[in-house]
């Protein structure tokens, strides 16, 4: 629980400067940060990722929708490629921007647009960026994207605050929302 309210009280903070709060609070010096943070991306990327059925229903009810769907990762492009792949989801993204295009976040949703070529506003006018992090629903709204938060991290009204137009507990309720629509 103490883990939680941390990450909550420092959600809008980058991961680094969380580690380096973390580690300060337990007599760990700051330098520490960037090495862990780095060391804790690499253990993610390493990782078999874990899809949600709800997760796996709304892709596959959006791709059958015909939306375009990107995938913006927290690692290299060719990382988050292999690990759609190891969960049976490749085919469901049209494209995949990891970290070597542009930053997580909001240089991530400039780089959308760009793929296609189209201008960020006309982009942004007919897309919607799902997110699980309230920094991502800011960065959206600052862009114009639709922002949807999906709250099973963070308080529904931490995303509502941050600009989300729509928020969900768990994706699997949007799914839900879309098969009655």
């Amino acid at each position: 629980m103490a883990a939680l309210l941390f990450y909550q009280a420092h959600a809008l903070l980058p991961l680094e400067v969380k580690f380096a709060r973390l580690l300060a609070q337990h007599g760990h010096s700051g330098e520490q940060a960037i090495q862990i943070a780095s060391e804790f991306r690499d253990a993610m990327a390493a990782s078999r990722p874990v899809v949600s059925e709800g997760a796996r229903e709304l892709l596959q009810t959006l791709a059958d929708r015909e939306a375009q769907l990107f995938v913006l990762s927290e690692t290299r492009s060719q990382i988050a490629e292999r690990q759609l792949e190891e969960v049976e989801l490749r085919d469901l993204f049209g494209w995949v921007i990891g970290t070597e295009r542009a930053p997580r976040g909001r240089g991530q949703m400039v780089v959308c647009p760009e793929t296609v070529g189209l201008p960020v506003e006309t982009f942004a006018a007919q897309s919607f960026v799902l997110a699980g992090i309230p920094e991502d629903v800011a960065a959206a709204r600052e862009l114009g994207y639709y922002g949807i938060g999906i709250a099973h991290l963070f308080p529904e009204a931490t995303f509502t605050a941050h600009g989300a137009r729509e928020v969900y507990r768990h994706v699997a309720h949007l799914s839900l929302e879309l098969r009655r629509g």
